[in-house]
């Protein structure tokens, strides 16, 4: 792929239950791109083992964007939000005001933000193509897809309210939070082709 990009959650809220780190490291660092991995913290990224989460996953090449942007062989922004409501925190990281990293962003140029919750879709401008956002699981566990429906705007799938504003895909993700099964939703990893 050109890229890879992953929305948060990377962990489930406690560095110290990984078994073996070092194996974890190693198959993320199986994860090969053409322009690079590129990453965002979800709300189960931070804690008291924050700092231990966050280096892993810079020693294992993926580039987490926290209230940042990259330019991607100039043609292509890809801008990474910090999650609004990480559990425990993330050392003091707080959320910043979308507006001032999309003013510098040229705006003939596509722009995708990787935003793990995908709450207030309204303070994208139309300077946004492509949101990518994950959190809900897709309820993981039915009815959970319900409530999960009441809840968020867009709770699964892809998403354009008008022509004016910009695309959202949300995905049920790969993995599990709580009990480590799926009813009624499933894992999985979304390909994505840009024209």
């Amino acid at each position: 792929p050109d890229f890879i990009l992953i929305p948060g959650d990377f962990f489930n809220d406690d560095f110290t239950a990984i078994q073996d780190p070092k194996r974890v490291s190693d198959l993320f660092k199986q994860l090969k791109a053409t322009y690079g991995v590129y990453g965002t913290l979800g709300n189960h990224d931070g804690g008291k083992t924050f700092s231990q989460m966050v280096q892993l996953l810079e020693e294992s090449n993926i580039t987490l964007l926290n209230d940042e942007y990259v330019v991607i062989d100039d043609k292509l922004a890809l801008v990474g939000r910090v999650d609004p409501s990480p559990i425990g925190g993330f050392n003091g990281l707080k959320r910043q005001d979308v507006s001032h990293l999309l003013k510098e962003i040229d705006s003939s140029m596509p722009t995708i933000v990787l935003d793990h919750t995908p709450s207030n879709l309204e303070q994208y401008s139309n300077d946004v193509d492509l949101i990518l956002s994950g959190h809900t699981h897709r309820g993981q566990i039915f009815p959970g897809s319900l409530i999960t429906n009441l809840v968020f705007e867009v709770d699964y799938g892809h998403f354009q309210k008008n022509a004016d504003s910009p695309q959202i895909i949300v995905t049920s993700g790969v993995g599990t939070w709580g009990m480590p099964m799926r009813v009624g939703t499933n894992n999985e990893i979304v390909e994505i082709y840009i024209k």
